[in-house]
């Protein structure tokens, strides 16, 4: 890979919006950026069009971690192997999520909720976006570590309806994105539980995190990566993850970043790697445990 590159591309693999635009990548990469928009099948689509591409690091996906570390234990089938097809070469960001309950629920904290579960909540609903989202798998999570149970209730990837109906009162509670449900939690129209990062966010830091309420270790946290076509050289990782990097220190970048909900998590290649294969192990046995499939 030469310092002034030809024109990369960049594989959207999700509905997100993208963390930074082609100019910002543009800028720090040393060349023309094409950005194309290829979500679908949960991330698939998107990586199945990078891992057919030459192994030069002339393109490359961001994704959530549906391609890299779930999908596999979801799906019947795979066009690629993450294991084997997919390199991993920056963490963009993550965008946590707080465990929220309708105010009508009678629980301030979580061992209130706990409680609430035991009890006269036996058979209470939760929403998420969709059956494999991050909200579903964290309340699964949740549900095994605290050895609970809730019906599950997905949207087929409408967060607003969710949002809508948690509102409304028609399900009782939901994992949902920091950045869309502050303003709610000030109206009093939803009660804040626990954040599912292992420290507490910036924008809201009175609330505490679920590994310091009761649940050790607790952390499932939706996350955006870069990643390229594996046999990509690994001088080429470097110097790619090193050029994201800058773009994401960037001030502009941050400031969009942020208003998307979206922390920076600045890590080297083998740092993501080792990031991916912990979250592949974790989901994987909750995935089992749940019986959560996507066609």
């Amino acid at each position: 890979m030469k310092d002034a590159l030809s024109v990369l591309t960049l594989a959207v693999a999700s509905a997100l919006p993208v963390a930074a635009r082609a100019e910002d990548f543009s800028r720090t990469f040393g060349g023309p950026f094409v950005v194309e928009s290829r979500p679908g099948a949960n991330g698939n689509i998107g990586v199945d069009l990078v891992v057919k591409a030459p192994p030069d690091g002339h393109m490359l996906f961001v994704a959530p971690p549906g391609p890299f570390a779930i999908n596999a234990h979801l799906m019947s089938f795979m066009p690629f192997n993450p294991a084997t097809d997919v390199a991993p070469v920056a963490m963009l960001g993550i965008a946590p999520l707080l465990l929220v309950v309708h105010p009508s629920v009678p629980a301030k904290d979580l061992r209130e909720l706990l409680a609430w579960l035991r009890g006269e909540g036996a058979h209470a609903h939760y929403a998420s976006q969709a059956v494999a989202s991050t909200g579903h798998l964290a309340m699964e999570l949740l549900k095994s570590l605290a050895g609970v149970d809730a019906t599950h209730v997905p949207y087929k990837g409408s967060a607003a309806q969710a949002t809508t109906d948690l509102l409304a009162g028609r399900v009782a509670m939901s994992f949902v994105n920091t950045s869309t449900t502050l303003q709610h939690l000030r109206d009093g129209r939803l009660r804040a539980i626990a954040v599912a990062e292992l420290k507490r966010v910036d924008s809201a830091p009175e609330i505490p995190t679920l590994a310091e309420s009761g649940l050790p270790g607790f952390e499932a946290t939706p996350w955006l990566g870069l990643g390229a076509r594996s046999g990509t050289p690994r001088d080429i990782v470097h110097r790619l993850n090193d050029r994201a990097s800058r773009a994401l220190a960037h001030v502009e970048v941050a400031r969009r970043m942020r208003n998307l909900g979206i922390e920076a998590r600045p890590m080297t290649p083998e740092q993501f790697a080792e990031f991916v294969r912990a979250e592949n192990g974790k989901w994987a046995d909750i995935i089992r445990r749940s019986g959560a499939k996507v066609e």
